[in-house]
């Protein structure tokens, strides 16, 4: 049977490695700078490593420590969960979510009333995940990310979402001017990106409308930004068949052109696996993965 290291000593190794200083950790659990030392020192004989580098009163936690204060963090986040519910089954659960800023804006908020329908125990934060990032912040249960997804596969759960397909979208009454007939006559009109380096852009034309130039560019942060801009009429936005739906459903915006490509990168739903023996993250999964299933993505 695995043996768990002292409890105590694992306390004492958050606190001495979150403050990266003995004296602070003793400080905040009260007791003596001497008691820190030789609870490090007794979990390192079980765990047969050394935690910290040590220079006089400086202390720095080795690689080992670090990722073994994640882990640490993450489990006394979940005893304090389970004992919350305990004390009050009733109670509010917490359920920290990151998702990208497109995602949010053009997809997810209009979903989020039935979700709190469903599930009216959780209360739910939303952070902003950053588009480049490959995995979940420490304090976050689950993350929607956007690219090639985390290095250690075996730490983290990841669901892949449907490969996206990249088109063209404007508003109506710009495609109802008549002079976007075919690829070549986006050269008469602004493009809008959602990337500061153009590369959406730049696959869809390489396919469809290789060397043209067009008459303007511009730059949005992302894409929520760049498809509203598109249908208030100030461009041609590169939309996608999950974020552009609703705007294309309810007519906001409409495809010049029925040419696509397919997407640089892929969505996944990202989470430390350790994140799966909590309730709530099992029960938001499930309802984000109904809802991408119940998405048209074959527009």
């Amino acid at each position: 049977m695995r043996r768990l290291p002292s409890l105590t000593a694992l306390r004492t190794f958050e606190c001495a490695a979150r403050h990266a200083h003995f004296g602070r950790a003793a400080t905040e659990l009260c007791v003596t700078d001497s008691a820190v030392s030789h609870q490090i020192r007794q979990l390192e004989e079980q765990l047969g490593t050394s935690l910290f580098l040590r220079n006089g009163r400086q202390i720095k936690p080795t690689q080992a420590a670090q990722r073994l204060l994640h882990r640490v963090q993450q489990a006394f986040e979940l005893i304090l969960d389970a004992c919350d519910e305990v004390r009050d089954p009733d109670s509010q659960a917490q359920l920290r979510v990151a998702v990208t800023a497109e995602l949010t804006q053009k997809w997810l908020v209009s979903r989020l009333a039935d979700f709190s329908a469903r599930f009216p125990h959780i209360t739910l934060h939303l952070y902003e995940q950053a588009l480049e990032g490959r995995v979940p912040a420490n304090e976050i249960d689950l993350a929607i990310t956007y690219g090639t997804g985390p290095e250690d596969a075996s730490a983290y759960f990841v669901r892949p979402l449907p490969t996206l397909q990249f088109f063209p979208v404007c508003s109506p009454s710009l495609f109802n001017q008549g002079n976007l007939k075919q690829p070549r006559d986006l050269a008469r009109h602004c493009l809008l990106h959602d990337d500061q380096d153009g590369k959406t852009w730049t696959a869809w034309l390489t396919t469809h409308a290789e060397d043209l130039q067009a008459a303007r560019h511009l730059y949005f942060p992302h894409a929520g930004l760049a498809l509203e801009a598109a249908a208030q009429g100030q461009g041609i936005a590169m939309g996608d068949n999950l974020t552009a739906t609703e705007d294309l459903a309810s007519g906001r915006l409409v495809r010049p052109f029925a040419a696509s490509v397919t997407s640089l990168g892929q969505y996944a739903l990202v989470c430390e696996r350790i994140r799966l023996e909590k309730p709530a993250v099992l029960q938001f999964l499930d309802w984000l993965s109904d809802q991408f299933e119940q998405s048209p993505v074959n527009l």
